[in-house]
């Protein structure tokens, strides 16, 4: 005999297996993880820094305090890449001082700023 519904509920029984998560997102370089990347606070290559940019913020911020890398300064370029530091920190500081208004800070800074620039001519 026939059953005029067993083509119906044959269709659905799609919805009665296991649904398949997708899989983890991977580095398309080195093939590390997210949950890798979370686990440990280290990234595999360069190109998980893209691959993961939107979630490894926050997890950054939580293992390392910051979301930006700073690095070490190398010993043989120490000397130059300091100055150079120092000059972008204090331009930073002269823009602050003027837009909160606070002239004779603003003035000192200026006056450092031009220092060190007649100091690398």
């Amino acid at each position: 005999m026939y059953d005029l519904f067993s083509d119906f509920f044959d269709a659905f029984d799609i919805f009665s297996q296991p649904v398949k998560c997708s899989e983890e997102k991977k580095c398309p370089v080195c093939g590390r993880t997210y949950s890798e990347f979370a686990r440990t606070g280290k990234f595999g290559c360069g190109e998980c820094y893209r691959t993961f940019r939107r979630s490894a913020a926050e997890v950054l911020r939580q293992v390392h305090s910051t979301a930006e890398h700073t690095g070490k300064i190398p010993s043989k370029s120490g000397d130059a890449l300091k100055k150079k530091c120092r000059y972008e920190s204090l331009k930073a500081e002269l823009r602050d001082a003027v837009k909160n208004e606070e002239y004779e800070l603003a003035a000192k800074l200026h006056k450092e700023i031009r220092a060190m620039e007649n100091e690398i001519k």
